[in-house]
């Protein structure tokens, strides 16, 4: 049987995302403009699953209509699914997969971040990379991916974090360990830094941490929360949601493989229908 999919909404990487699987399935466009090869929504079509992008103020707005276009028994995908959407999705019985939760995206986004805040620091940069300072806050995916491509590129990197497991890591890795409970040491390495990566989703560089860092340092903001209290001496980059921004083509195929993974697996648990 023909799986029909609607795309609502969103940019690029939703474009990409549904040219990457109208390899396999028959895939439509809503509120995305004309395309050359993918149809357009038409009033009164139904769909067995519809795709939203990931989920702001502006995008929990399409929610209303979903249950105007899918099928009995369809499937909603969606990235930060809202309460709203949860609740649309409930009372329709619709099923619902949040793909950010997949830990498969989370690592390909954290690669393509990563990739992005190396070209950011080429450009803020009045030096090369290689020879630099580099600080990372934080040790999770962004930051494990970031502490490796600076590094390769010749970097002198440290990293900071609070658990012991990841400073660990991070000794293992062979970079510089920065204990977070160590203020001594955290704002030494801050003074250090020509490059600060924040990943931390908290204002963790503000008053007498903030007051270290150089004022020919360039902090690159990865976390869509400032870890600073707006501080102005350093440069400061804010680069959230960079995979959207510098790489669309490539979030919206890895998108498009999530989606394809949990219906994949979703068809194997249904006996291969």
């Amino acid at each position: 049987m023909n799986t029909n999919i609607v795309f609502i909404g969103g940019d690029m990487r939703m474009i990409y995302a549904a040219e990457a699987l109208s390899a396999r399935y028959s895939c439509y466009l809503c509120g995305l403009g004309e395309h050359r090869f993918l149809p357009q929504h038409r009033e009164g079509s139904r769909y067995d699953i519809a795709v939203l992008p990931i989920m702001t103020g502006d995008a929990v707005k399409s929610c209303g209509g979903i249950a105007e276009i899918l099928n009995s028994g369809g499937t909603v995908f969606a990235g930060r699914a809202p309460a709203e959407l949860k609740s649309l999705c409930a009372q329709n019985r619709f099923a619902l997969y949040d793909y950010l939760e997949r830990e498969e995206l989370a690592v390909l986004n954290a690669q393509a971040t990563a990739e992005g805040a190396v070209g950011i620091a080429v450009n803020e940069l009045p030096r090369t990379i290689r020879g630099s300072s580099v600080l990372v806050l934080g040790f999770g995916r962004i930051g494990k991916l970031s502490a490796r491509y600076f590094s390769a590129l010749g970097a002198d990197v440290a990293a900071a974090a609070r658990k012991r497991c990841d400073l660990a890591w991070i000794r293992a890795c062979g970079y510089t360990a920065v204990d977070f409970g160590d203020e001594t040491s955290l704002r030494s390495a801050l003074g250090k830094a020509d490059i600060i990566l924040n990943t931390v989703p908290a204002q963790i560089l503000a008053g007498e941490r903030a007051g270290a860092v150089r004022t020919d340092a360039a902090l690159i903001e990865l976390s869509s929360v400032p870890c600073t209290a707006g501080e102005t001496h350093f440069r400061v980059t804010a680069a959230g949601g960079l995979p959207g921004r510098t790489a669309p083509l490539t979030a919206g195929h890895i998108i498009a493989g999530t989606i394809e993974n949990i219906l994949t697996e979703r068809s194997m648990e249904n006996g291969g229908t």
